[in-house]
């Protein structure tokens, strides 16, 4: 294991308990199969030199570990891993098929739909605002289990050019392009991992301050005015970005937008 001070940076001084912080860790690298199914963690005193932390932090953490049956302590032999955490398949689901179809993994339930009164913002870089808008809240869930909160301004333009009944059995980008009479010509998104709000996470069946992927997708016709503004927020736990980059084409490999080139 790395030495304490490695380590030290680690644990966060931003008001998470050392042992929520501990645990994640280890969650983590049995997830990631740094350790694995049978291994045998390091025992107390090595935890405890290597994280920085007290022996009650430890012993904390790794009870929480064993209650969520990871982990087990055996009397006179140590703690031994015995599970993985549940994890999502890397690819959850596909788009191209509607919620609404039979089989799909993937449903919503609607949330709200009504005259918008201000509940999201579209900034001046996202194009011309309309005169009216309809706001729209989902959410999606994969196998029962909730997986994005989906929040959406639709133009009321939009919104009667397509039958009342698909909005509430269709995905909106789906209705969008399908629907010549919206005009649809562009769509531009972007992806920012930020920290979950307390209403989100509850939404979200997560901690608060869990990173989730927070996605802000515009809508626009020929005259750059604004149709929707779609403000998607995705548990991370389910978020795999799997790209094949065209090696013929240089500037390919630059093109992850807020990416550091490497």
């Amino acid at each position: 294991m790395s030495n304490a001070a490695e380590h030290k940076q680690m644990l966060r001084e931003d008001g998470t308990p050392y042992y929520v912080q501990l645990a994640a860790i280890i969650r983590r690298q049995i997830a990631d199969d740094t350790w694995l199914v049978g291994d045998r963690l390091p025992t107390l005193k090595q935890m405890v030199a290597s994280f920085g932390v007290s022996p009650m932090t430890v012993r904390h953490a790794l009870a929480g570990l064993e209650k969520e049956g990871l982990i087990s302590a055996e009397r006179g032999r140590g703690t031994f891993v015995t599970a993985k955490p549940d994890m999502p398949p890397s690819v959850p689901y596909g788009l191209t098929r509607s919620p609404s179809h039979p089989g799909s993994e993937l449903s919503f339930r609607v949330i709200a739909s009504r005259p918008a009164e201000g509940e999201l913002r579209i900034a001046p870089e996202d194009g011309e605002p309309l005169e009216h808008y309809r706001y729209m809240k989902r959410i999606f869930a994969r196998h029962g289990a909730p997986f994005i909160v989906g929040e959406y301004l639709v133009a009321d333009s939009a919104y009667r050019a397509i039958p009342e009944n698909l909005w509430a059995t269709q995905l909106i980008s789906t209705l969008l392009y399908d629907t010549k009479a919206v005009g649809l010509t562009k769509v531009r998104q972007t992806f920012r991992v930020v920290s979950s709000m307390p209403q989100e996470a509850a939404e979200l069946d997560i901690r608060v301050h869990d990173p989730v992927v927070r996605v802000r997708r515009i809508f626009q016709n020929a005259r750059k005015e604004v149709i929707c503004l779609a403000q998607l927020v995705y548990r991370t736990d389910g978020v795999v970005f799997d790209i094949n980059i065209d090696i013929d084409d240089r500037n390919r490999l630059l093109e992850l937008g807020g990416f550091p080139e490497s």
